[in-house]
């Protein structure tokens, strides 16, 4: 069977291809500049909602550009267990503008950095117990948590789209949202993949354009700004006094830490499979690396003072949009945020980017993501119940976030929890995966020896299993099947037969199939890479392919995870009905 349709002929750069150093700065520059937009309107958000003064909201711009900067070029790396290999970015997150304002209001800058402080070390601790939480953080969490946060900023970007300055003419916002949007789908729609890479520069120097005629473009700002400058340290340390107000505003970080994080997985995982040109399989441990490099940014924000950071939502909706996932291209513009946090009079012309040219942009994106999260949902598999639960979850987000669900019943610390659609959505999608998971059916569970003197005790538990799920003799024989073949395939990575590592093997009965699940120690090639590759070679390559052809003839669907801690390997076996 041809491999063809595999191929996704949309990216130009994978992670490991570069183009041209000047190339790279240029679409560094044009990824770049979205975000330096972004955060200097959430900083300044934050800061003026507070009542700081001008000398802070500068520090804490200059803060924010920086440690986002040094947070996407370190991304591009893997070091021991920090940082990802993929190009992501790294932006102050606007989730965080209540909380940090609130914080800001209660008790300071001080107060803040140990707010955040905290919130980072909560996240480095729920990133390394990813591997336990698998079951929380699935497909469907994921793509239901990436809809969420498109339908939540969606509603805050489209209300950006009429922001025209005081006086300007009355068809002066379409004609700008409405140029760079056309730009953007004419592009995607018709445009071959050099053309898409441009897509983002090409619409948002359209749109500058036409406000520069339109006398929309604040010149004056930019010319004003000076070319280089340090602002003054404002930073005022930590505060440890750990008062009422420090425990009244803890919970609240902790929820938008822990969103976020689910949101940024999502992305994490779905930029994996939107990167390179033939589909890969996950790789939980590029989830691990990448956030423990985030909470490692989110530490350096603390000792800085600038905000908290997040994995931009929109990794793979760029990529897709672009087909640029090249690491130089991310390494050029970490290095070019930085350099703009010395560089006020750049940071001027990126503020200065029309409202509705830059909300069209980042509509168009919310879209793609949008959809990303949905094909996310439907390839995890999606029944009555998950069907329920995602819509469930869904729509009151959308309610509480627009305060169409009890607002007048609602207010103090509650109406902060609840008014955060994001925090709501993911909470409920949770809970609601979680009892449906939990109260549909019941497990078992064999721990044995990574050895092939184990099979005898996995075929037996296997055997045992299926006839209490009143499986037929035939049915049974294929489970038992797919259990020998994924111990075969399981050994057949290693370089002896891995007596000091365990084995767990836990089995599901659903309505028409049996799930097991194989854990071991992390090692070795992902199975479902291989899985993937069988369908490209003519003839078996050697005995260790046989297992591999076998299980795949034997299981509907395999799928293997790589954590650092963990490795895990889950088979779906359908029942055949007599």
């Amino acid at each position: 069977m041809s491999s063809e349709p595999q191929i996704n002929r949309g990216i130009l750069y994978q992670p490991d291809e570069s183009p041209g150093h000047v190339s790279s700065v240029i679409q560094g520059f044009q990824v770049t500049i979205g975000s330096i937009a972004a955060i200097a309107t959430a900083v300044s958000i934050v800061a003026i909602t507070a009542g700081q003064d001008a000398g802070y909201l500068t520090w804490l711009l200059f803060a924010s550009l920086t440690v986002c900067g040094i947070g996407r070029m370190f991304q591009t790396r893997t070091i021991w267990r920090f940082g990802s290999g993929y190009p992501l970015i790294v932006s102050s997150a606007s989730a965080f503008i209540a909380v940090c304002a609130a914080a800001l209001v209660e008790g300071g800058p001080a107060m803040m950095a140990t707010l955040i402080a905290i919130s980072g070390l909560i996240q480095l601790v729920f990133i390394s117990r990813l591997s336990v939480l698998r079951r929380i953080i699935t497909p469907t969490v994921a793509g239901t948590v990436l809809m969420l946060m498109s339908a939540m900023i969606i509603f805050l970007v489209m209300g950006r789209l009429p922001d025209v300055p005081e006086g300007a003419p009355p068809f002066a916002a379409p004609i700008l949202a409405g140029t760079a949007l056309a730009i953007l789908a004419a592009i995607r729609f018709f445009g071959s993949a050099t053309w898409q890479q441009w897509a983002p520069v090409i619409s948002i120097v359209a749109g500058c354009a036409i406000a520069a005629w339109l006398g929309l473009y604040d010149f004056q700002g930019v010319i004003d700004a000076p070319w280089l400058g340090l602002p003054p340290n404002e930073w005022q340390g930590f505060d440890l006094s750990f008062g009422v107000e420090f425990w009244a505003l803890m919970p609240g970080f902790v929820i938008v830490v822990l969103a976020t994080t689910i949101n940024s997985i999502s992305d994490t995982v779905a930029i994996q499979q939107t990167a390179w040109r033939r589909p890969r399989a996950t790789d939980f441990r590029v989830v691990q690396g990448a956030h423990n490099m985030l909470a490692l940014t989110n530490l350096l924000s603390a000792f800085i003072g600038a905000m908290p950071n997040m994995i931009g939502g929109s990794n793979s909706a760029r990529i897709i949009l672009t087909g640029v996932a090249s690491r130089r291209v991310a390494l050029y513009g970490g290095a070019i945020m930085v350099g703009t946090a010395l560089l006020p009079k750049v940071i001027a012309m990126a503020v200065a980017i029309p409202r509705p040219v830059l909300a069209a942009y980042i509509f168009f994106l919310l879209l793609i993501l949008f959809m990303q999260g949905m094909r996310m949902v439907v390839q995890g598999g999606l029944d009555a119940k998950k069907a329920a639960a995602v819509g469930l979850s869904l729509w009151l987000g959308i309610g509480f976030q627009n305060d169409l669900i009890f607002s007048n019943l609602i207010s103090g610390s509650l109406e902060t929890i609840l008014g955060n659609g994001m925090t709501t959505g993911s909470v409920c999608i949770i809970v609601l995966t979680t009892i449906i998971d939990a109260a549909s059916y019941r497990r078992k569970r064999l721990t044995v020896s990574l050895n092939m003197s184990a099979l005898p005790d996995i075929d037996a538990f296997l055997r045992d299993f299926a006839a209490k799920s009143g499986w037929n003799d035939q049915s049974s024989d294929m489970l038992r099947s797919a259990g020998e073949e994924t111990l075969s395939s399981l050994l057949s990575q290693e370089d002896d037969e891995g007596t000091d590592k365990r084995l767990t093997v836990n089995a599901l009965r659903t309505d028409a199939a049996i799930e097991l699940e194989f854990m071991v120690t992390s090692g070795g090639e992902n199975l479902e890479d291989r899985l993937s590759y069988l369908s490209d070679q003519p003839e078996i390559q050697d005995d260790g392919d046989i297992s591999f052809r076998l299980l795949r003839h034997y299981a509907t669907s395999v799928q293997h995870r790589k954590y650092h801690d963990i490795d895990i390997v889950s088979v779906r076996v359908a029942q055949i009905r007599a």
